[in-house]
């Protein structure tokens, strides 16, 4: 994990000092934040976007590192005692790892999966791998409730298992302290159902009643714990403060929490009570639900290891606490946080048995503070409670720090690239400047990442906007490079250590190298996509795009969406959204996104666009969201920058991946998008050039739902063949034959297959033209010249293809939309 941790940009950023962990040391950033900053905390929050691989490889570097040094500070504190002084000697310390993608009802999976005994049930295998796939399996039919990704967490769950059997066996002879793993979270349909099943007061009483007294999910009703459950006990609404509340409604409207407002005074104070029509505090409470489930869980396990303490189980020095759950549960010590200090607080004051009091305020003690930082081990573990202060860890994404719009040798390269057109440079030229800022400046990389208001307004400046934050997002704040093809190889350190000896780590990874096993026609396929990628910032033709998207029949409110600054990028055949029908909460696939026009209004259809993805997620509710994948990286990069300009959460609403549908699985895991999880593939044109009919059209079967369907809007051959005669273009050798592709498709195994002709013209169509448009259709040319225009596929080889001007193209060609249903 430390060689991962190696490979790719990030920086580890500390609120108390605007300043970054690691550098100017021998140690990595990670063990540097270990060793002296959270060693000594009781308690860790890390608050992540789920399963995502950067943020995972940091988070299972920062737990083993931690998991070492209680281990050696445990076995320093026995050395440095001698045998007369010694009364009892001290149990070995305890890592409890809290994680929301486990419900509470999984633990004896859990359980089962990391070597615990646990009664009639046959025991775990002993191949590691073995036990993770079995893990996974029974996660997703065996009870299916949570729906997360496992694969990324591989490494950190098998190293809790590790540790775990091996904790069992003795710590004295292992490097790391055992890791014990619990489920954190009320399962997510119970949070759904208090969203769309309880309209009032009666309904809520039952509910909760499920929840507490059956389920044991909250506080039972003569639980002093239950006092701080709700806020307004009559009409079961449950507690949580203004700030929280403002803070869930921003992740739904996108408000800006941060900037001073003219309207501050005017923010509500408490939730208005819910009218029956507005969903906002339906939303509001369903979430405080998972929060107040996870607080109570934390809390409880702490009592009960106090408990085991008190009865000679354990030291009292034992046991240490890492919570992992989406940063929206965690941000600003709001949510999960509250709920955990609310419980301690009720059990500290209400509970009739004193040694029960005793030990609430003993814990509220130990994490109400941070962590001592420079704390001696000997010092550690004479804590009264073993271990002392909590600490918070949020993550970012360096895109969101928009260092392209602010570090010079950016702007002069985007200047240079596109003779300063305000938008987007070269990616390749991008991701250069950006390793060699990290490995060469990495100081300067932190000032410029701290001046973007993304990072310094909840970091920094959380308490000067509306909200009034009392603490920063996170005290410490990982910012990682999200471009997962942006790898630090060998010749970048080389480089780097030949101009500075600042590079941020110590240990590095051995390059890769991948190897291009596509054919001539793939090749030859990315390359001329890359090409227009490149060129599409520069504007293109509106009137010409209008005309070509309404003869494809595509409607004034479509254009209209889609708006002048991204129409004139349109590619397509066909209106393949005619035929998807998709509707709102559906999760939609684009094959052959492109520049990204079928993917935003796919956007709109879905409900996506509304940014309420991490709500949705968050209440177990049908997440809509749309992936497009494309071959070409340029465009991607292109499609991504422009959603994020529109004001779509990126990417959990959206996101671009680049990928070949004939790999599609592998394309899906690069962004742990697994298959089988869509209601809709679309795809417009992409497939005209897939060499491999059949292997793409299995792969869209494999990516969607049972009860998914597909629109494929995609050029045929009327006849069986081309005549061979003639030198085709190669997008006309890749065009499949119209007759033989139902066929294919019910072999594959759809349903319902129709073949639907789409009316698209080959030609005739009448199209303005614009006199003052950027075009060129040889890229480099134009570049010689000094002159960037925009690239265009068609009409690059008429020379070579003159003789199609005779040809009637549309009694050659017909364009159709493949419809499909799974069973």
């Amino acid at each position: 994990m430390e060689g991962e941790m190696n490979r790719f940009v990030h920086r580890i950023l500390k609120s108390s000092t605007a300043t970054s962990i690691g550098g100017t040391t021998k140690l990595s950033p990670t063990q540097q934040l270990v060793q002296t900053e959270l060693q000594h905390a009781k308690l860790l929050y890390f608050g992540e976007f789920h399963s995502e691989e950067r943020i995972v490889s940091f988070q299972t570097e920062l737990i083993k590192e931690w998991a070492k040094c209680l281990a050696s500070s445990y076995s320093s504190s026995l050395a440095g005692r001698s045998s007369s002084t010694v009364t009892v000697k001290p149990q070995p310390p305890r890592l409890h790892l809290i994680m929301e993608h486990f419900s509470v009802d999984m633990q004896n999976l859990l359980d089962r999966f990391a070597g615990v005994v646990v009664v009639s049930e046959k025991p775990s295998p002993d191949d590691d791998n073995e036990a993770f796939e079995e893990l996974k399996s029974s996660y997703k039919n065996d009870f299916g409730t949570e729906g997360h990704d496992l694969q990324p967490y591989r490494n950190l769950l098998q190293l809790c298992r590790q540790t775990t059997r091996n904790g069992r066996k003795g710590m004295e002879h292992y490097d790391y302290c055992p890791i014990h793993i619990h489920g954190g979270f009320i399962p997510r349909n119970h949070a759904a159902r208090l969203n769309k099943e309880c309209p009032d007061t009666a309904s809520k009483q039952s509910f909760f009643d499920e929840m507490s007294n059956q389920r044991g999910y909250l506080p039972r009703h003569e639980d002093p714990m239950y006092k701080g459950l709700f806020e307004d006990g009559l009409n079961y609404k449950l507690q949580g403060s203004r700030e929280h509340r403002l803070l869930i409604e921003s992740l739904m409207s996108g408000a800006d929490l941060y900037s001073p407002s003219e309207m501050e005074d005017n923010l509500p104070e408490e939730e208005e009570v819910d009218d029956g029509e507005s969903p906002i505090p339906r939303l509001i409470q369903a979430q405080l639900l998972k929060d107040h489930a996870m607080g109570y869980r934390i809390a409880s396990l702490m009592l009960q290891h106090y408990d085991d303490q008190a009865c000679g189980r354990r030291s009292l020095s034992s046991d240490r606490y890492v919570v992992i759950a989406g940063f929206g549960h965690l941000k600003h010590y709001l949510g999960v946080p509250e709920c955990v200090n609310r419980y301690l607080r009720q059990e500290a004051l209400m509970h009739p048995n004193e040694h029960r009091r005793s030990a609430a305020i003993d814990l509220l003690l130990s994490i109400s503070c941070s962590p001592p930082p420079h704390a001696t081990n000997e010092n550690s573990f004479n804590m009264k409670f073993g271990g002392s202060g909590t600490s918070l860890i949020g993550c970012q994404m360096m895109y969101e720090a928009y260092l392209e719009d602010s570090y010079p040798p950016m702007l002069e390269a985007r200047k240079a690239s596109k003779d300063g057109d305000d938008d987007e440079i070269n990616e390749d030229v991008k991701r250069k400047l950006l390793k060699q800022l990290y490995l060469r400046n990495p100081k300067l990389m932190d000032d410029y990442i701290l001046k973007s208001h993304e990072v310094s307004g909840p970091l920094l400046h959380y308490a000067n906007g509306s909200a009034r934050f009392a603490h920063p997002c996170a005290d410490y704040l990982f910012v990682y490079d999200e471009d997962d093809d942006n790898i630090i190889d060998e010749s970048d350190l080389a480089a780097s250590d030949e101009e500075s000896n600042t590079c941020p780590f110590h240990n590095r990874a051995n390059g890769s190298s991948k190897s291009n096993n596509n054919d001539d026609v793939k090749d030859e396929t990315i390359k001329a996509y890359e090409q227009i990628g490149k060129t599409a910032y520069m504007r293109g033709n509106v009137s010409r795009a209008r005309a070509i998207m309404s003869q494809l029949g595509y409607t004034d409110d479509d254009m209209n969406y889609i708006g002048d600054d991204d129409i004139y990028n349109f590619q397509g055949v066909a209106n393949p959204h005619t035929v998807a029908k998709i509707q709102v909460g559906e999760s939609v696939l684009d094959i052959g996104s492109g520049l990204g026009i079928d993917s935003f209004i796919a956007m709109r259809d879905c409900g996506a666009e509304n940014n309420l993805s991490e709500v949705y997620d968050d209440l177990a509710r049908p997440r809509p969201f749309v992936v497009g994948v494309d071959i070409s990286q340029s465009e991607v990069n292109h499609a991504m920058k422009r959603a994020s300009a529109r004001g779509y959460s990126v990417p959990r609403g959206i996101q671009f991946i680049r990928g070949d549908v004939e790999k599609l699985e592998e394309a899906l895991l690069t962004k742990n998008v697994p298959m089988e999880m869509f209601d809709v593939c679309i795809s417009n044109g992409a497939f005209c050039l897939v060499p491999d009919k059949t292997k793409a059209f299995t792969n869209v079967f494999k990516a969607l739902k049972s009860g998914g369907r597909m629109a494929i809007s995609t050029t045929t051959i009327v006849s069986e063949s081309l005549d061979p005669e003639f030198e085709w273009p190669v997008c006309m050798r890749m065009f499949a034959s119209l007759n033989s592709i139902k066929d294919m498709c019910e072999s594959i195994g759809f349903k319902n297959v129709n073949v639907i002709d789409a009316e698209s013209p080959m030609e005739g169509m009448e199209l303005p033209v614009d006199e003052n448009e950027s075009t060129n259709t040889n890229d480099d040319a134009a570049v010689g010249n000094g002159e960037r225009k925009r690239f265009k596929i068609h009409g690059r080889y008429a020379d070579q293809y003159e003789f199609l001007e005779k040809m009637n193209m549309d009694e050659l060609c017909k364009v159709v939309t493949v419809y499909g249903e799974k069973p």
